[in-house]
């Protein structure tokens, strides 16, 4: 959901979280020091203590309780990272077997529904907004605008009355409308196609999209279609604030003076088909490959997702409102259809209340790199800074 640029998302919230919070100060927060590998790991020895350190030094300065890292490359071996807590107050260790939220990599799960819909013929990348919902803002935008970010249509979590109100109940149930409401009571970036701006209202009304050309809830359709053909038994698309055990607690770091503040539990509505699903990383590797591979998608389609990747500018974003203050969005080289680029590898990342992720393929090579983390708002989005340091190594 929150998936954009930790440092951007951190002083928005900052800013209001003092009309709405008083914080739990954490009296005692202390990472573990020491990385647990999979003892089946088969990476090079040298190679898996170089990526583990690249982990172990960013924990460190940004001061992430708890972190899961998986890297599998084809041909040369694996490497299970598990290191730190789940749980600060009872100093549990995190473990790969960990349910946690995805965030924004939700949205390659949406994207991917969207493309099967439009290879069956339910629906065209190039049909408008305006054949489903009209009323909404940019209704002359396509389906593939809003796939790519590039319709213009504004990002309800950047209205700050939205984040009050998640703020104030983070329980609350969301209909998706509501959503878009809050995203149309502010003025769209740009018209249709006029540049790049990451929106979570554009995968929230890709799943609107998708529950009124198919009938069903777009949870079902992303289980049916996805979820369930690659076996992935830990992954589900929530409707409550409930977790499956085992989960990782998540943490939010508000403010550095007051420490870090639990919000495992929230209600997946106020991100639905933009970031509301849960999974955990043995389920993310094959999510990465299948992504990577186009595994549900027909050639010419997954062609044509890979061949709409194109270079964006993320800091800032586009937006041609001169009075609104510029915004820096997720850090991508290249974005498409639900899928971005990152030093040449293509996935996703994700950021959610209390949580960020990167599932990363490299199509040469076939390797994958995920990356979870049980905290979010620590100044950057972590798993992508790492993710740069890994692929340096690693390419």
């Amino acid at each position: 959901m929150f998936t954009g640029n930790g440092k951007r998302y951190a002083a928005s919230l900052t800013e209001t979280l003092t009309l709405i919070f008083v914080l739990t100060v954490l009296s005692s927060f202390l990472i573990s020091s020491s990385c647990n590998s999979d003892g089946s790991s088969s990476l090079d020895p040298e190679l898996a203590e170089r990526l583990e350190q690249v982990l172990t030094e960013n924990m460190e300065e940004f001061g992430i309780p708890g972190a899961l890292v998986g890297v599998w490359i084809p041909g040369e071996g694996h490497l299970i990272i598990e290191e730190g807590i789940s749980d600060i107050d009872n100093d549990e260790p995190i473990e790969k077997k960990d349910h946690v939220r995805i965030g924004s990599v939700t949205k390659s799960f949406t994207v991917t529904v969207i493309l099967q819909l439009a290879s069956e013929g339910m629906l065209s990348l190039d049909d408008p907004l305006e054949k489903f919902f009209p009323e909404i803002e940019n209704s002359d935008a396509t389906v593939r605008d809003l796939a790519n970010m590039r319709s213009g249509i504004f990002n309800y979590t950047e209205d700050r009355d939205f984040v009050v109100s998640l703020l104030e109940d983070l329980l609350r149930k969301w209909a998706a409308q509501e959503l878009v409401d809050a995203a149309d009571s502010n003025l769209p970036y740009f018209d249709p196609g006029g540049g790049w701006h990451y929106s979570n209202t554009n995968t929230v009304v890709l799943g609107m999209i998708i529950e009124q050309v198919t009938g069903n809830f777009v949870g079902d359709e992303i289980y049916k279609r996805v979820i369930e053909p690659l076996g992935l038994g830990g992954t589900t698309y929530p409707t409550s604030p409930d977790i499956p055990e085992p989960f990782s607690r998540g943490y939010v770091e508000f403010d550095p003076e007051t420490g870090l503040m639990d919000v495992t539990f929230s209600d997946p509505s106020s991100s639905a088909a933009s970031g509301a699903m849960i999974s955990r990383l043995p389920d993310l590797r094959k999510w990465g490959e299948a992504l990577g591979k186009g595994t549900l998608l027909k050639e010419e389609i997954q062609q044509e997702r890979i061949n709409s990747l194109a270079p964006i500018v993320f800091d800032p974003c586009d937006d041609d409102d001169p009075d609104r203050p510029k915004r820096s969005c997720p850090e991508y080289d290249k974005y498409g259809l639900g899928i971005g680029e990152l030093s040449g590898w293509i996935g996703h990342t994700g950021e959610y209340i209390g949580y960020t992720s990167l599932v990363m393929f490299e199509p040469e090579s076939g390797s994958v790199v995920v990356i979870i983390m049980n905290v979010f708002g620590v100044g950057e989005h972590v798993p992508t800074k790492v993710f740069r340091e890994y692929a340096e190594i690693l390419n």
